[in-house]
């Protein structure tokens, strides 16, 4: 019947029969190569937002908080606290100062087992300023810096444990407290008081990554006999090391 049909149709019929479907071909052809637009569009659009994305938020953490060498080793520069006439906080068996020194000291020379380059603001009983320290610090081009204290509370002797202020709005400095914290504790067994920004000169004022580290109380008769001990300042220069090994940029 059907081939009955078509026999019966005139030539005009058949060539606008053949015309439609032709036309429903090239509908269907344009239909596809607008999906296959509109899909590659769209991909591309994605990855431009999700560049984007990443962009932002890198910048508003302030970059990526590995540190890389300006030179083709790393330059640390480490401060210890106090010095000369300015003893800083004294505990029970030894003075802020020499404890602070005696770390850094320690610190210096695993750093450099390491390969590292290391910058001692003092390394010997010196009072320094503070603008005196990190404009040593600036001119030594070093990486980053790390400044060593203890903690003192004049209200609450029972109070312990180790803290590490970083350079405020700098996300390696922020990076670099928290890897330094994280090590520091589980070296030493200190309790972790934790990391936040720090309004300080020596981390204001510093060109390069800087964070300023409390080992611990030394208004804490127990902590302030560890921080005198050899062994446990050993132990924290290791977790000092640790961190800023750990922040690194290979």
């Amino acid at each position: 019947m059907a081939t009955k049909d078509k026999q019966q149709l005139t030539p005009e019929q058949r060539r606008r029969r053949m015309e439609l479907r032709r036309r429903k071909q090239r509908e269907l052809q344009r239909r596809r190569r607008k999906k296959r637009i509109l899909i590659g569009t769209g991909i591309a659009a994605g990855v431009i937002i999700l560049a984007l994305i990443i962009f932002l938020i890198v910048r508003l953490t302030g970059g990526p908080a590995t540190i890389s060498a300006k030179g083709e080793t790393f330059v640390i520069a480490l401060d210890p606290g106090h010095g000369g006439e300015d003893t800083g906080m004294t505990g029970v068996s030894a003075s802020e100062k020499d404890i602070d020194l005696k770390i850094c000291s320690k610190l210096k020379i695993m750093l450099e087992s390491q390969g590292y380059q290391v910058v001692l603001t003092r390394e010997d009983d010196t009072r320094l300023s503070k603008e005196e320290r990190v404009a040593l610090a600036n001119e030594s081009g070093a990486d980053l810096l790390v400044s060593v204290h203890c903690n003192y509370s004049e209200d609450d002797t029972g109070l312990t444990g180790a803290a590490s202020s970083y350079q405020d709005g700098s996300r390696q400095s922020e990076a670099l407290a928290e890897n330094i914290q994280s090590a520091l504790t589980d070296e030493s067994g200190a309790a972790d008081k934790g990391t936040k920004a720090g309004n300080y000169t020596i981390l204001n004022d510093a060109e390069m990554p800087a964070v300023l580290v409390e080992a611990g109380y030394l208004s804490n008769e127990t902590e302030a006999a560890n921080l005198a001990d050899d062994v446990y300042q050993n132990d924290v220069a290791k977790g000092i090391a640790r961190g800023i090994i750990a922040s690194l940029s290979r």
